[in-house]
């Protein structure tokens, strides 16, 4: 029997605007928040947001030469690129592999990467095969 991913966890410089990235740009369901935290779902995996509160954080290696990234599947690849946009988010590259630096004039066609507010980048994707061994049903 294999393992089941089942939680990831990111520590947020400042939670509000970590929430705003995860909840209302990709539409993550909110299950439950603290003053310190709050845990979102897409119905499978649950996605920890924690206020970080220790010493400063360290610079966050970000944009194509991210150290870590996730990617998320959407509905409409369209409709998720203006929502990024209109939150005042920057989308920093079109397409996921061989892209190419992104265009607002041109919407994606296939996926997009964005960056969280403490850099994280995230591989957006309208295609079900994109990443190797995932079977989204």
């Amino acid at each position: 029997m294999s393992s089941t991913l089942v939680h990831i966890g990111v520590r947020a410089t400042n939670l509000e605007s970590t929430l705003r990235f995860w909840r209302d740009a990709l539409d993550l369901s909110v299950v439950g928040e603290t003053a310190t935290s709050c845990d979102l779902t897409d119905g499978r995996h649950n996605f920890r947001i924690f206020q970080h509160g220790g010493a400063a954080r360290p610079d966050h290696v970000s944009g194509l030469l991210d150290y870590l990234h996730i990617g998320v599947q959407v509905p409409d690849l369209a409709t998720s690129a203006r929502r990024f946009q209109d939150l005042g988010f920057d989308i920093i590259w079109d397409g996921v592999d061989a892209g190419k630096p992104y265009d607002p004039a041109t919407p994606p066609s296939e996926s997009f990467k964005v960056e969280d507010p403490d850099g994280i980048v995230v591989d957006v994707s309208g295609r079900p095969d994109q990443w190797p061994g995932v079977t989204i049903g």
